[in-house]
């Protein structure tokens, strides 16, 4: 790492497999950008044109919305870019959403609640705000689902996790879901042992 801030991404891709940061910062390979991801920004950008004359959650009238936000912490060494985060100025609440080209599943993803987690640790840590829960936007089924964000500290467990992989430069043991490997951009790298 250039730096030693961790990524949204980064705690995406330890959720996946522990091998891919062991394969993108101790071997240095490069990830790819998927079809998936451009077409997922592509929608992002539909997401944000649309929720900006609407209501994006039913439950919040108007409050303020900020798009594309770059919240970092230099004492955590961490750094994300939210999709969306709305704020209660009122109750001195905000709630991250993230825009996912994708259809509900039948239960949130353990990287999606990461993502949640990093994004409401810095948006309290930046904007002085309490982050008690926070929305996921299903682009593809247009349902909302929202997260219980009450335990976000385990972030920094996780960011300790993958410091280790980095510091200690040992190969993690694989997925036990194999059906990953086989989507995976590492798969010939790490496929044969």
């Amino acid at each position: 790492m250039m730096n030693n801030n961790l990524f949204a991404k980064d705690f995406m891709n330890y959720a996946y497999c522990h091998r891919i940061i062991y394969f993108m910062y101790v071997l240095k390979i490069p990830q790819e950008t998927t079809k998936k991801e451009l077409k997922g920004r592509e929608k992002y950008d539909e997401f944000k044109v649309k929720s900006k004359r609407t209501r994006i959650v039913n439950e919040f009238p108007k409050f303020r919305k900020m798009y594309n936000v770059r919240i970092e912490s230099e004492k955590y060494e961490l750094m994300t870019l939210a999709d969306c985060i709305i704020f209660d100025d009122d109750k001195k609440e905000a709630y991250p959403i993230q825009a996912k080209y994708s259809f509900k599943p039948r239960k949130i993803y353990i990287s999606q609640k990461y993502q949640l987690m990093l994004e409401a640790l810095l948006i309290e840590e930046n904007f002085n705000s309490k982050v008690p829960f926070g929305f996921i936007k299903f682009l593809k089924s247009d349902e909302i689902v929202k997260v219980d964000l009450e335990n976000k500290e385990e972030i920094l467990v996780v960011a300790e996790n993958i410091r280790n992989i980095i510091k200690s430069e040992l190969l993690p043991e694989r997925t036990p879901y194999i059906k990953r490997c086989k989507d995976c951009c590492y798969r010939g790298v790490c496929w044969g042992e």
